[in-house]
């Protein structure tokens, strides 16, 4: 899923420094999508940023490796170097950072490049006529100015042990009769996982109470914190029961 930043962003343009009193375009940018305050539980969080490939699927293999998204980053702009989102994560206090860009334009080197052989030809056109002439194309010549890119970063905290460990949401409906909560994603080697619940899975009661929201379920779990509970779901049209050790 993940591959490092350092090898991904590894063309010279892309290091390009920004002035030192220059605005963090990251952190201008960015929308916490969580509580005020929440940030990494480590005393001396080390951030990692990190190439991301798709959305969607990142975002389930974070929360399912016990991750839990503090916000997002997102404009459209010059390349600007991931050391700044580095900044912007340790200024929170995040534990990684997924990168997402896409040139939007066309690339414009190769036109950079015939325009330094033309400049080449024409300073030794009447000196050196007839001579093989060394072209040198510096880094001048193959910046691209024009080049945009829309960026997307999402902000990540490493979550302490679980005691139950499921992401969950309530589905709206147009049945009103639709009871339970759906589990987006299960924390690997959680209680919830031991059980053997799954993504997808729509939790309808634990004891015997009903659970028909997002509330109703962490007070359940956390009244019985340390205890065996039994977790009644739904699974492609079959009712099942488990028993949860906390």
């Amino acid at each position: 899923m993940l591959k490092s930043i350092a090898s991904y962003f590894f063309l010279a343009l892309f290091f390009i420094s920004s002035s030192a009193t220059a605005e963090n375009i990251f952190e201008k940018n960015y929308q916490s999508q969580s509580p005020k305050g929440f940030k990494s539980f480590s005393e001396n969080p080390q951030p990692k940023v990190m190439r991301g490939w798709e959305k969607e699927s990142d975002n389930i293999k974070m929360l399912e490796n016990g991750f839990d998204l503090m916000g997002t980053s997102g404009f459209v702009g010059k390349n600007v170097p991931p050391s700044l989102a580095l900044e912007h994560a340790e200024r929170i206090k995040a534990d990684m950072v997924l990168i997402y860009d896409r040139q939007i334009n066309e690339n414009t080197r190769a036109s950079k490049i015939q325009k330094a052989r033309a400049k080449a030809r024409e300073a030794n056109r009447i000196k050196k006529q007839g001579e093989i002439t060394e072209i040198i194309i510096t880094e001048e010549d193959l910046a691209d100015s024009n080049a945009k890119y829309d960026f997307y970063l999402t902000y990540w905290v490493k979550l302490p042990k679980p005691t139950f460990g499921t992401h969950f949401i309530k589905l709206i409906t147009d049945n009103d009769d639709d009871k339970g909560v759906q589990v987006i994603a299960v924390i690997k080697e959680s209680a919830a996982a031991v059980a053997g619940i799954k993504r997808g899975d729509n939790i309808t009661s634990i004891n015997g109470a009903e659970v028909n929201s997002p509330d109703d379920l962490i007070k359940i779990i956390q009244k019985n914190k340390g205890k065996s509970i039994n977790v009644a779901f739904e699974r492609g049209g079959e009712s099942i029961k488990v028993s949860v050790s906390l």
